[in-house]
């Protein structure tokens, strides 16, 4: 019997089916935004803007006072392509699908896996304000107590109004070393030790634990001085400061969390109670100081003292005290350019994935798109044939998009080594 050649249903799904296998992160990202995208005429571009839910203020007495209807927005772009291409010869084509999966797709798919894991699980770091643990020391390691950390982490988080059965912690295998080591003081050997971490171990204090060596590295801004907010008054998304060191290019690194003396984060429901931790933010473009050592900063998320989206006690006083990843002004010089491990911990609502096929061309040897529930991730695959040398060119892509929904609310980081 002759051989057959391969299909395009067949390559595109055993594409799909190693692809959604090694992206690890992507299936727990906020994925309900896929109807809005994938429609005909969609392009790489197209943006959808999210409707976060309405807050309204309260009243006291009898009389009536309406809260404004004041809707806020988030835009989630199909700004992404990102593929692998490979070749192969006439002769070849005549291989199983298993013979060309091992030889060329099963390690470009792999390859690609991990870079769009690891580029989600980079911005889900970079919106992720609030970082527990101390950087450059894994949890667990250096009398640190890893136990308490891992519980205060997921306790921000039900402060925040998370449904703790939805959150995951992505962490390094560095980090799971260490709380094993860690552990070992307090269950027997014969029953925890032995537990393989073997992908998911579900239901370690009330979360799930996905060993993930994607999760983003930081490097920290070249910190120095002694900083502090320059003039009393400061809100939104940009805040001025004084008493850096002077003429340093990336004083901060875009991801560098920072906190100010005095400014505690709320309940973000009124009546906006105060909690005993100050509110964490992160840096969303590099700053370098100036010959005076003053930097503006961009800030995520706004800084907003008042009004139905309060999310801070007051704003930072002049001359309030900077601190970076909860390490006091005076003592940064330590952490300046240190890289550091940065672990996240979240519910699916926190960030969005999106995904749509793209066009499939017509007119080549083969051209198909298909798409995966388990991880909404789409890919598409056309193969056509190069004449010169006797070979089909093959190029896979996927489109794809994320962002922040509610980073600041439903995620929080864990500094490593």
């Amino acid at each position: 019997m002759a051989n057959q050649l391969i299909t395009s249903m067949e390559v595109t799904n055993y594409q799909l089916m190693v692809l959604a296998n090694n992206a690890l992160a992507i299936p727990h990202a906020y994925r309900d935004l896929d109807s809005e995208f994938g429609k005909k005429g969609d392009k790489i571009g197209d943006t959808i803007y999210v409707r976060k839910p309405n807050r309204g203020a309260v009243r006291d007495g009898a009389g009536y006072s309406p809260s404004p209807m004041i809707d806020t927005t988030v835009p989630i772009s199909i700004d992404q392509q990102t593929g692998a291409d490979f070749e192969f010869t006439t002769a070849e084509m005549y291989l199983s699908l298993d013979e060309i999966g091992d030889r060329y797709i099963a390690p470009r798919m792999e390859s690609l896996a991990n870079t769009l894991d690891s580029r989600f699980l980079r911005m889900c770091m970079l919106n992720t304000p609030t970082v527990f643990g101390v950087p450059g020391t894994n949890p667990g390691d250096s009398g640190t107590n890893a136990f308490r950390l891992y519980a205060n982490a997921l306790a921000y988080l039900k402060k925040s109004g998370t449904p703790a059965p939805d959150v995951s912690l992505f962490f390094s295998s560095d980090m799971g070393a260490a709380w094993e080591d860690y552990i070992k003081n307090f269950y027997h050997p014969e029953r925890f030790i032995n537990a393989a971490w073997n992908g998911q171990v579900s239901d370690a204090l009330g979360m799930k634990w996905y060993e993930d060596n994607n999760i983003a590295v930081q490097t920290i801004g070249i910190l120095g001085g002694t900083p502090a907010v320059n003039g009393a008054g400061q809100t939104g998304t940009t805040i001025t400061l004084s008493g850096c060191t002077p003429n340093v290019v990336n004083y901060y690194n875009v991801g560098d969390s920072i906190s100010f003396a005095t400014v505690f984060q709320v309940n973000v429901q009124p009546p906006h109670a105060s909690f005993t931790n100050l509110k964490n933010f992160s840096i969303q473009a590099p700053a370098s100081t100036d010959g005076a050592g003053n930097v503006t900063v961009t800030i995520y998320p706004a800084l907003q003292p008042t009004g139905v989206f309060q999310n801070v006690s007051n704003s930072p006083p002049n001359g309030a005290l900077v601190s970076v990843y909860n390490t006091n002004a005076a003592g940064q010089g330590l952490l300046s350019g240190l890289n550091t491990t940065q672990a996240v911990l979240f519910a699916k609502q926190a960030f969005a994935f999106v995904s749509f096929p793209g066009h499939v061309p017509t007119g080549f040897e083969h051209a198909d798109a298909k798409k995966s529930k388990k991880t909404g991730l789409s890919i598409r695959w056309v193969m056509g044939m190069d004449l010169r040398t006797d070979t089909f060119i093959n190029r896979s892509d996927v489109y794809w998009g994320s962002g922040p929904l509610y980073g600041d609310e439903m995620s929080v980081r864990v500094a490593a080594q």
